[in-house]
């Protein structure tokens, strides 16, 4: 039996946040969520707006394909998913940082 989009997406959401070593409430404060959000779609009771997947995806740096069961997970280098949150997110602004000098 197939697995239904929402229930991938659950399964993904709750799965790459753990891998990213983050709360609940953490991931809702990087995504501008409430943490109950968070524990509704983890928990399968509610289905994601196209705006709160693109906003957990950015958060989590990952695609929202991913997140809809529709691709692979991606990461910006090798072994990113071994650094913190505070560490991704400083290297995501040095990133920002020359791709704005590029402009």
């Amino acid at each position: 039996m197939a697995q239904s989009s929402t229930s991938t997406f659950a399964q993904r959401l709750k799965k790459i946040r753990n891998d990213r070593d983050l709360s609940q409430s953490e991931l809702a404060r990087l995504a501008g969520m409430q943490p109950s959000a968070i524990a509704h779609f983890e928990a399968n009771r509610r289905k994601p707006s196209f705006d709160n997947v693109r906003a957990l995806a950015k958060a989590l740096n990952i695609t929202g394909d991913y997140l809809l069961g529709t691709g692979e997970a991606t990461t910006a280098f090798r072994d990113e998913q071994k650094l913190s949150a505070k560490d991704r997110d400083f290297i995501q602004g040095i990133i920002d940082t020359m791709v704005n000098k590029k402009k």
